[in-house]
């Protein structure tokens, strides 16, 4: 009966606060207020902590529905990121959260980008067998930090969840070699081409696997000369002829070498 009060209470409080919110609407610019920390609310909600999450995420929905048009978003993006982690901390499996700080907080910038991939960080630990959770991740690291090593980690592990699509597995590969982890590209290649049933597709990975193992025929000179002179090259030049007799042309398979010391990328054409 104490549970049941409470929840009537808390319910009416937010409609009035809900009411409120619409009344000042037209005065003056609509503010999205801090949570109260997520350990506070933990201790007062008790077992109604999935309740306090989803209040957050309609006040958070609220907000955003009713932003004037070319409203700054770095007006808002420290509440709102607040009030996502708060959400994810009281209740982690409620998968909603995640998906609205993807499509509302990511974009804003790279700081916010960062408390993004935190707080999809704790969905990830909620719900371990969900692919799109770090898939999100990875996204984010490619697209709005163009950071491929690490967008390359998290789409390989979205792949090895439970119907996870084996295509961000091909594409870990290449930003892994784009970062400059040839080795992890080759190894996730190499997993994909055991498993693949379909012979032309095992023909495309063979193809692929063939210049990945030129890249690391590079790398493996390039740690020679490093172990006989202390430094990496200044160019791949340096390598000839005493480490390889030539520099593997891997040109017609729309891949280039760039080496950017002491970093060796593998970088896909986009034509």
């Amino acid at each position: 009966m104490r549970r049941f009060s409470f929840l009537i209470a808390t319910l009416s409080l937010y409609l009035f606060c809900f009411f409120q919110q619409e009344a000042f609407f037209d005065k003056k610019p609509l503010m999205l207020s801090f949570p109260l920390p997520a350990w506070s609310q933990k201790i007062s909600l008790g077992y109604l902590k999935q309740l306090g999450a989803e209040i957050l995420f309609v006040k958070t929905s609220v907000f955003l529905g009713g932003l004037e048009p070319g409203r700054d978003p770095e007006d808002y993006a420290s509440s709102l990121a607040e009030n996502f982690e708060v959400a994810s901390a009281l209740h982690p499996a409620f998968i909603d959260t995640y998906f609205f700080c993807q499509s509302s907080l990511s974009y804003i910038g790279a700081e916010r980008t960062r408390q993004a991939n935190s707080i999809l960080q704790n969905g990830i630990k909620a719900l371990p067998d969900n692919w799109v959770l770090p898939f999100f991740i990875g996204f984010n690291y490619f697209h709005f930090l163009n950071e491929p090593k690490e967008a390359a980690y998290f789409l390989n592990q979205a792949a090895e969840k439970p119907s996870g699509p084996q295509i961000l597995k091909s594409l870990a590969a290449i930003l892994a070699a784009e970062g400059g982890d040839i080795y992890a590209g080759l190894a996730w290649l190499k997993a994909m081409h055991a498993m693949e049933k379909d012979e032309l597709m095992r023909r495309r990975y063979e193809k692929r696997i063939m210049v990945f193992e030129k890249a690391a025929l590079v790398l493996q000179a390039i740690q020679a000369y490093r172990d006989k002179y202390g430094h990496p090259p200044p160019t791949l030049s340096e390598l000839t002829p005493e480490f390889l007799t030539h520099i593997p042309d891997i040109q017609s398979d729309r891949f280039t070498l760039v080496w950017e010391p002491p970093t060796l990328r593998l970088v896909r054409s986009n034509e």
